[in-house]
């Protein structure tokens, strides 16, 4: 039997460019989206998780996107739209 080490330093794909985005000084009164699978194990969690956010951040807007399933994910438009109405995400998973 042969047993292979590969070293975890290994050569590994650089991610695509992307464009910078700005860093937020304070996330208080910004912009937030929430962005949740609608995950079964979250069910509970998630709407108490929003409430406790708008109540400590204060946001000037808040922009929801609940995938229509958890198991798919959000289209690129659904994503974009989001991202343009928004200054950061918290995203949900669940699980």
């Amino acid at each position: 039997m042969t047993l292979r080490v590969r070293s975890p330093l290994a050569e590994i794909n650089t991610p695509p460019e992307g464009k910078r985005i700005r860093r937020l000084e304070t996330v208080t009164g910004t912009r937030v989206g929430l962005l949740w699978s609608q995950h079964a194990s979250s069910e509970k969690f998630w709407p108490v998780f929003e409430r406790v956010v708008e109540a400590t951040l204060h946001p000037s807007e808040v922009h929801r996107l609940y995938k229509d399933s958890t198991w798919n994910v959000a289209t690129p438009d659904q994503v974009g739209e989001l991202a343009r109405q928004v200054d950061f995400v918290f995203v949900g998973v669940g699980g």
